[in-house]
């Protein structure tokens, strides 16, 4: 199946799971939902749509060496614009960062970018920052005062996210940390303020180990 239609069927899942209360989605739906960020490994779990097995071997499957994930999800190079018109590049990325592709057109977008700007003082604190690629109009009201930087999400930087551009350009609010030139965790399309101020540290972290000690010394990490 590919990626696209896992993904839609996802988010026809959540509808899907809020909606019936009774009938219990298959393996295959929930782990179609995991893979969107609609719902996390620990919530299937407490609703007994997975066993403990099941969720013991998934995230297995999915851990890999940091090293080798880091390769994989590298971003490249890049050139965008700022909402004044500045050029940003991809060695204005901070080290640690939590990129957030959004597009302001979208229902969503509102409490989506609340989150984020509801976040911004902590993450920063905590040694990393946000920066919100938008997908659509860089003028949008909803970008007024931004606590962060915002870029445009152009050609330039969807060539640089390779693979990764599928998650980035087909959900319409969706993030992803990076940190030290990759993408290094699971893609999630819900901004909880106080979960992602309390992920910062974490992210931060890592990116100094990286720096001191190198990606062999980073320890395996799972992707989602």
């Amino acid at each position: 199946m590919k990626q696209s239609a896992i993904l839609a069927g996802a988010l026809a899942l959540c509808l899907t799971l809020s909606a019936c209360g009774s009938k219990a989605p298959s393996p295959e739906e929930v782990e179609a939902a995991i893979r969107d960020g609609s719902v996390t490994v620990e919530d299937a779990l407490d609703k007994g749509w997975i066993t403990q097995e099941w969720a013991d071997r998934y995230q297995e499957e999915r851990t890999v060496p940091a090293a080798d994930k880091m390769a994989v999800n590298k971003v490249g190079a890049f050139e965008t614009e700022t909402l004044t018109g500045e050029t940003f590049t991809g060695e204005e990325l901070p080290d640690a960062a939590f990129l957030a592709f959004l597009d302001p057109e979208d229902p969503g977008a509102a409490d989506f970018y609340a989150g984020l700007v509801d976040a911004a003082e902590d993450v920063r604190a905590a040694g990393a920052d946000i920066v919100v690629c938008s997908k659509g109009d860089m003028d949008a009201g909803l970008f007024q005062d931004a606590p962060f930087p915002v870029v445009a999400y152009n050609e330039s930087m969807r060539t640089a996210l390779a693979q990764n551009d599928e998650m980035a350009s087909e959900i319409p609010c969706v993030g992803v940390w990076y940190v030290n030139g990759s993408l290094i965790s699971a893609w999630s399309s819900q901004v909880e303020a106080e979960d992602l101020a309390a992920s910062a540290p974490g992210f931060a972290a890592m990116a100094q180990e990286d720096e001191t000690s190198g990606e062999d010394g980073m320890a395996a990490v799972a992707m989602g």
